[in-house]
């Protein structure tokens, strides 16, 4: 692209600040970044582990992608203060990882977002056909920008960075499955009518691994592990979610119940709990764990599931290092 044309080109009006020089602060306008994110709702994060990817889909909102008939999966390097807008499970991939011989093509801005949101596709392909501009991340005349002598890459943060990725995501190119707030009164997909809406984290992880244990799809594993230690343990996220699981379930104080965690129905039931857990049905759940004889036998009998479930050697690796 012609100097002249790059310097009225659209990204301009987002492009990155300065870099702080100070070690314990942080520019909003030029921010590092490592890690970029897919978040979504239970129900397509279960689908995710199901086909052990993130499915490319096509671009439905408002887009000069819409009628492309291009599909893209959808990361961004943002996080949300006051609650996501896209659901509560959040895939983490490696941005270095993700690009590594990709083209940048810029997109557009979407200004009636707040705030305002730019989309570059990232794809092995020359995507000239669809009227799209190159977009070189080593010129620091826009929101992303890559510092070749350091290795750096930047972004504004005072914007929503979209990043639209033509292909499909697979599991094992995750990095790690954690959990985010969802927004209280917004969400991008159902709007105002979504269940989900203000549901904290942990409580939404805790339903996740619910199913996925309850429907045995729980793998990779290690997208719940701690990856800073060699011990094989759930990270900070998982440990929270599988302890708001354990205090979701317990046994009447007027139950009947004769199941011990050492009875031989013991492991069909608790993955019966976990399934109706995992799908919102309350009433079936507790008659379920009524079965038991008390709390201390369900819980005994959960935690065995989770231990297998996870492959861990005892449920000390449930707990947070």
């Amino acid at each position: 692209m012609k100097k002249s044309a790059r310097q009225n080109a659209e990204w301009t009006r987002y492009r990155v600040g300065v870099p702080s020089a100070s070690s314990n602060w942080t520019n909003s306008d030029c921010e590092p970044f490592d890690t970029v994110y897919h978040i979504c709702h239970l129900g397509d994060a279960v689908r995710v582990f199901e086909d052990g990817r993130i499915r490319s889909s096509l671009v439905w909102d408002v887009s000069k992608l819409r009628n492309s008939r291009t599909c893209v999966s959808w990361v961004s390097p943002n996080l949300w203060v006051h609650g996501s807008i896209y659901g509560n499970i959040r895939f983490d991939f490696d941005w270095r990882d993700l690009i590594e011989g990709q083209r940048f093509y810029w997109v557009e801005s979407i200004t009636h977002y707040n705030p305002p949101a730019y989309r570059i596709l990232i794809s092995q392909h020359e995507h000239s056909e669809l009227g799209l501009k190159a977009y070189d991340p080593t010129r620091k005349d826009g929101p992303l920008f890559h510092d070749p002598s350091t290795d750096t890459w930047y972004r504004n943060g005072n914007y929503t960075g979209e990043f639209l990725v033509d292909a499909d995501l697979s599991l094992n190119e995750c990095e790690k499955v954690g959990f985010w707030d969802h927004h209280e009164t917004r969400c991008k997909k159902v709007g105002s009518h979504c269940k989900y809406l203000g549901k904290r984290g942990h409580e939404a992880g805790a339903e996740l691994i619910a199913r996925l244990v309850g429907h045995n799809i729980l793998e990779p594993q290690e997208l719940f592990f701690d990856a800073s230690t060699r011990r094989k343990r759930l990270h900070h996220e998982a440990a929270e979610a599988w302890e708001h699981l354990k205090r979701s379930l317990k046994v009447a104080t007027n139950s009947k119940g004769v199941i011990t965690h050492k009875h031989p129905a013991a492991l069909y039931v608790v993955t019966a709990i976990l399934d109706r857990f995992g799908l919102g049905r309350p009433k079936g759940t507790a008659k379920l764990c009524n079965l038991f004889s008390s709390s201390e036998e369900l819980w005994s009998a959960l935690t065995s599931r989770m231990i297998c479930a996870f492959g861990l050697s005892s449920a000390d690796g449930l707990q947070e290092n």
